[in-house]
């Protein structure tokens, strides 16, 4: 496929753009939802943004795989993989708390080359491509100062199986222990974003998957934070996630995974 980054973060942008204008219709109004486990909710919303997505995305380029959460893997074995959340936040948007995004992240052989997160209720467009710096709407975008964990604000987040299980809690008492304070706010990817601009210092979470982190990873590095998995298991739902400003990084490996 002969487009450059730029060319491939348009397309990007324009599906995100047409997603979120599907979550702001329906903003505020009483949702089908449906349950995909205990307390992991799907509405007709993420189902109407996936399909405008994979609209927008096959029409400009018809031989990339892509990955959904919703729908899962079409095609096998392309160079290219477009990995889309249509809306993470799914709890939040059914419940009307304005925190929930929109992500679309392609790779290239397995490797990041292109990310966008779409805040639609603020209109807040970030992005980034490998090498290219990260940005919200157009601006240049960097992770904050924050040199210690006492001085840092943290989000992280409860896996879906939290009713019958107890994983991550540990590691959540000791960021709260341990940060100047501590988010639960429903919304990975819209997170990382966050730490990438310095609005958060850590996001630090067990139970994520590819769609989640895809284009977010791409912009928290290109701002110049550190991401990590960790863990050794075959389901990637159960490694631990570290994603940070850089600056305290090592502090939250210590804490979270050599404890």
């Amino acid at each position: 496929m002969n487009k450059t980054y730029s060319e491939f973060l348009e397309i990007a942008s324009d599906a995100a753009r047409a997603a979120g204008k599907v979550m702001r219709d329906g903003w505020g109004k009483t949702h089908a939802i449906h349950f995909k486990g205990a307390i992991n909710l799907v509405t007709e919303v993420d189902r109407a943004a996936e399909k405008i997505i994979l609209e927008h995305l096959r029409a400009a380029t018809p031989d990339f795989d892509i990955l959904t959460e919703e729908s899962g893997a079409h095609g096998g074995g392309a160079t290219y993989r477009w990995v889309v959340d249509p809306l993470d936040g799914t709890t939040n948007y059914a419940h009307h708390f304005p925190y929930f995004t929109t992500s679309i992240g392609l790779e290239e052989n397995g490797a990041s080359i292109v990310g966008v997160v779409y805040d639609p209720l603020l209109e807040q467009l970030f992005s980034a491509t490998r090498g290219g710096g990260a940005l919200l709407n157009d601006v240049p975008i960097r992770c904050g100062d924050a040199q210690t964990l006492g001085e840092s604000v943290v989000a992280t987040g409860l896996v879906y199986d939290v009713w019958e299980s107890a994983r991550g809690i540990p590691e959540i008492v000791r960021l709260f222990q341990h940060a100047r304070s501590v988010r639960i706010n429903g919304s990975a990817a819209l997170d990382f974003c966050y730490v990438a601009c310095g609005r958060l210092d850590a996001y630090c979470d067990t139970g994520l998957s590819p769609w989640d982190i895809s284009a977010a990873r791409l912009i928290l590095t290109e701002a110049g934070g550190m991401f990590q998995l960790y863990g050794d298991a075959s389901d990637f739902e159960q490694l631990y996630c570290i994603a940070s400003n850089g600056k305290i990084h090592r502090e939250l490996e210590e804490l979270l995974v050599k404890f």
